[in-house]
């Protein structure tokens, strides 16, 4: 079996770092006290067309609105649409599960992925207000409080958390050095430890952070089967501490993460989005 030098080994990691390179605009959350109703942010009062209303889970309870983006107020890029709202609709369930289904995780029981191509009118609060409460406990922050976004245009790497990309990952290294290795196992059996570390070191990056784009941080497994069409990072939405604010799934860590199948994109089509978060514990 080859053992590659350690020319090889850099030269394969720049090739695989520019081919798998994808736009990511990374969010930093600040506390907020005045936003508009069509601003972009995570919580705070969501932006309901006149003649609208809350959308609800199927139990009848209002969802809460975890984050809205305003496209207008993105930096340029290729990953949203130019113009309208997006919103992203959680529950306050007892489990909590934040209105999770662990069996059908594009299931809009009790979440909701809302465009608004144009935005209008807004329905005045007063007319929802009274209905928009929830049980604090079971949410990932306070639902009184709210936060503005601050975006900022990147780039990022491949990172071996996700399943297709870590497919391509032994896909592109047994084409350079001949192997047959199939899994992180046989990988780390298979190839000498300095190797494995200097390949630790450039490629596993944890994709951490609050962002819509590049490559999804999971803490346990990326849930997705092979070949599964949500490709696309919509939103993640991870751990945090905003000037003294929580932001936190499940118990403490976690991080949730929404998808969207390329072509759903494309048409701007969001009732099949893949929610998944996980923690810890």
């Amino acid at each position: 079996n080859m053992i590659p030098t350690q020319a090889q080994i850099e030269e394969f990691v720049l090739n695989l770092k520019g081919v798998t390179q994808r736009e990511v605009i990374r969010i930093k959350l600040s506390l907020a006290n005045q936003l508009a109703v069509t601003d972009s942010k995570v919580g705070g009062v969501p932006y309901i067309p006149k003649g609208g209303a809350l959308p609800r889970s199927t139990d009848g309870k209002p969802l809460f609105m975890l984050a809205q983006i305003n496209c207008e107020q993105l930096p340029e890029n290729n990953l949203y649409p130019k113009k309208g709202l997006l919103q992203f609709w959680i529950a306050d369930t007892e489990d909590p599960l934040y209105g999770l289904d662990y069996d059908d995780p594009c299931s809009n029981d009790f979440k909701r992925v809302l465009y608004f191509s144009t935005i209008g009118e807004a329905l005045s609060i007063d007319d929802f207000i009274s209905d928009y409460t929830f049980d604090d406990n079971h949410l990932p922050f306070n639902s009184k409080k709210q936060f503005a976004l601050h975006f900022k245009k990147d780039t990022e790497s491949i990172s071996l958390e996700e399943r297709a990309a870590n497919q391509l990952f032994f896909e592109k290294w047994n084409e350079a050095f001949s192997t047959q290795i199939t899994t992180i196992d046989e990988f780390f059996e298979e190839v000498p430890n300095d190797i494995c570390e200097e390949i630790n070191a450039s490629l596993l990056k944890e994709p951490t952070g609050h962002k819509i784009g590049g490559y999804p941080y999971f803490i346990e497994y990326d849930p997705r089967e092979e070949n599964d069409p949500h490709t696309l990072l919509l939103l993640q939405i991870d751990i945090d501490n905003v000037e003294g604010e929580e932001i936190y799934w499940g118990n403490g860590g976690g991080v949730a993460n929404f998808f969207v199948s390329p072509e759903d994109m494309a048409n701007c089509k969001f009732d099949d989005v893949l929610f998944h978060w996980e923690d810890n514990y």
